[in-house]
């Protein structure tokens, strides 16, 4: 702590310790804190947020080596960005970019926030038993105001403190446009949310969460427990014991169900040791429980229904977000989930009667899966080039949630499409206010890729209040991110003596062409006696290699054979990313791999991506040519599909919100 702040706090201890003295066991005299906690993203898209952004969520994963490394590393921190280094940050730079210019570059998701946060202070305010609520709040990725970080001075000093490592101070220095403008290198050298309520005097403090809409979720802990760091520090230095109740866990069950061994655990070293296996029965969250959690997701899905297709003919698609992998041994969200979809369709059924039960399911995104040709846990295509999260239940062997509830969201689309609806409306109930997530990259990763973005019930008139240059938020293929260099030569060899190297240049001893090696393969025979065969697959090729001519890298071990052919090019270096080809029988769709097969498959590999056609992917077979864009074909849906806008800032929000923390505010608990 520096010392302006130590005396400062110094100063206001009689002031605290006086308040906590003359605490009366009345709750009429009590002055309670709470923190509202969000999600939290990037108000603009700049290049400081987004280093924010990735500092922020590996700050909680002691195990991990961005924290372990970077954090408080100066002479590292400009890796984060670094594209050249890391799939990772082109990925989403290059995601981001797109998504914030299709909705006009500001999210509005803290403005929303905001407002949820007013109501539901204002509702406190109000209440009968004259309770003073000091109302703060806090954010997974709070970028936009280091402030709100759960503990910003832990993110400043590190978790040795003042005296080990660099100050967490980086504003862009590194980076190839200089430091970042309007960057305050002292921005977590500050008091967080916990602070200064306990400035204030609060004898306890209640943490309530919307992050993923009420579930309790690994995220939420990671800030509910740095949270309670604050607090235990201050509690320390100030000899005072003020308690922190999460609302959504009040009985501590993720705490309980925490791994204890290794000491230290996080889900980066996969299995535990010792998992408690705490059961979830007993351990209810009155947030994803309330009905009142349902009826605002009904609502909203209703405003998204067709004023053309009866309610016979309508689907209900609940898709939701999953958990990282290992973190089902002590966080229950997908269970949470659950119980909010079983009330939606319940509320839904009561209210729309005409609506068969089957059609109204629950799904999940992709993950990666092991690749059998290399041995490899890797993005693939059948899995939509995902990982978005592991959907397993809590303490299960890795299951997912059964009967409806546990589809893929491509399955479920399909699904629902053989079924003959003519309507489905998407809801992604646990974004709960509208950003750059569920505006730009559900509707493509989703119904857009899966079912066509012509099929969209706005599609025509378009909707450019959100949108508000182009009126819709379609890309020309999803998978933005990804290279688009499919320029690739194939040479085959024989009578090779030494293994190639990939990355290596190859050099024709007698034409002097040269190419990069992409990857290679063996087909038979064997390096030490001379006479492996193969293909060596290039890009960056210049000049003509010819028949018969020793070839060898420049590895300094170098590998070496003999051309058996002149190399094969295609005729063009752009990928193709339109169903059906682009016409020339070089350049299929989708794009080949380019990843070397004994690596595992690169975020940005081509084959990954999908055409955004006008109908989708689900029922139609490229290889049979292009599609048709002004019709469905083959067995292509032909019905209508909507995503609905979640509940944003309706005044119930904050309401329900205030509810359970007045309920926790005056339950009696020792």
């Amino acid at each position: 702590m520096n010392k302006k702040k130590w005396i400062a706090r110094l100063v206001l201890l009689p002031a605290v310790v006086l308040l906590l003295m003359t605490f009366s066991c009345d709750q009429n005299n009590e002055k309670v804190g709470v923190i509202y906690v969000v999600h939290g993203g990037m108000d603009y898209y700049e290049e400081k947020y987004m280093w924010d952004a990735s500092v922020h969520q590996f700050s909680y994963n002691q195990n991990h080596s961005v924290y372990q490394l970077i954090i408080w590393n100066s002479a590292y921190w400009p890796l984060v960005l670094d594209t050249q280094t890391t799939d990772f940050a082109v990925r989403f730079i290059r995601m981001y970019d797109f998504e914030y210019d299709r909705i006009g570059g500001l999210d509005p998701f803290h403005s929303i926030t905001d407002n949820q946060l007013k109501d539901m202070k204002a509702e406190l305010d109000s209440n009968p038993y004259g309770i003073t609520f000091e109302v703060d709040w806090s954010a997974y990725m709070s970028v936009v105001s280091a402030e709100n970080y759960a503990y910003p001075r832990f993110l400043y000093y590190g978790p040795d403190g003042p005296d080990e490592g660099d100050n967490c101070t980086y504003c862009g220095e590194g980076e190839p446009g200089g430091p970042w403008p309007g960057c305050d290198p002292e921005r977590y050298n500050v008091d967080g949310p916990a602070e200064r309520l306990l400035e204030k005097g609060v004898s306890r403090i209640i943490i309530v969460d919307w992050t993923m809409g009420g579930p309790r979720f690994s995220k939420t802990f990671d800030v509910v427990e740095m949270t309670k760091r604050a607090v235990d520090d201050w509690n320390e230095e100030y000899g005072t014991s003020v308690p922190v109740l999460w609302v959504n866990d009040y009985t501590n069950l993720m705490e309980r169900s925490y791994p204890t061994e290794p000491e230290g655990w996080t889900n980066s070293l996969k299995e535990p040791v010792t998992d408690p296996k705490v059961p979830l029965a007993g351990s209810p969250n009155p947030v994803a429980e309330d009905p009142e959690v349902a009826q605002l997701h009904v609502e909203s899905i209703e405003d998204a229904f067709s004023d053309t297709v009866s309610d016979a003919d309508t689907a209900v698609l609940l898709f939701n977000h999953a958990l990282h992998d290992y973190n089902e041994y002590f966080d229950p969200k997908i269970d949470d989930t659950l119980i909010i979809n079983k009330n939606i369709k319940q509320k839904l059924l009561e209210r729309h009667p005409d609506i068969n039960p089957d059609n109204i399911i629950g799904a999940f995104g992709g993950i990666q899966v092991l690749n059998p040709e290399n041995g490899l846990e890797e993005r693939s295509r059948e899995m939509r080039g995902e990982s978005y999260g592991h959907a397993w239940l809590y303490e299960s062997d890795k299951e997912l949630p059964p009967d409806e509830w546990g589809y893929r969201y491509w399955d479920a689309l399909e699904y629902l499409k053989d079924r003959g609806v003519k309507h489905i409306v998407i809801s992604f109930t646990q974004v709960v206010a509208d950003n750059a997530l569920n505006m730009v990259e559900i509707y493509n990763q989703v119904p857009g890729r899966e079912i066509g973005y012509k099929n969209w019930a706005k599609w025509g008139t378009g909707d450019y209040s959100r949108y508000p240059e182009v009126g819709h938020p379609f890309a020309d293929y999803w998978g933005i991110w990804v290279n688009t260099d499919c320029g690739e030569w194939e040479l085959t060899f024989d009578n090779g003596t030494a293994e190639f190297h990939e990355g290596a240049t190859v050099t024709g001893e007698t034409s002097g062409a040269v190419g990069v090696i992409k990857w290679f393969s063996k087909d038979s025979g064997d390096w030490a006696a001379g006479t492996a065969s193969g293909t060596l697959s290039l890009k960056e090729v210049e000049g003509s290699f010819v028949d018969g001519e020793m070839l060898a890298d420049n590895n300094n071990d170098p590998g070496s054979g003999v051309a058996g052919g002149a190399e094969v090019q295609t005729s063009k270096e752009e990928c193709c990313f339109e169903m059906g080809g682009c016409d020339d029988p070089l350049r299929p769709y989708p794009p080949p791999r380019q990843t070397p097969l004994n690596q595992k498959m690169s975020d940005l590999d081509p084959s990954l991506c999908f055409d955004m056609s006008e109908y989708g992917h689900l029922g139609y077979d490229p290889a049979q040519g292009p599609p048709d864009p002004d019709k469905p074909v083959q067995d292509q849906y032909t019905g209508t599909w909507e995503i609905y806008i979640p509940p944003n800032d309706d005044p119930r929000v904050g309401k329900l919100l205030a509810e359970h923390v007045l309920d926790a505010a005056l339950d009696k608990l020792e």
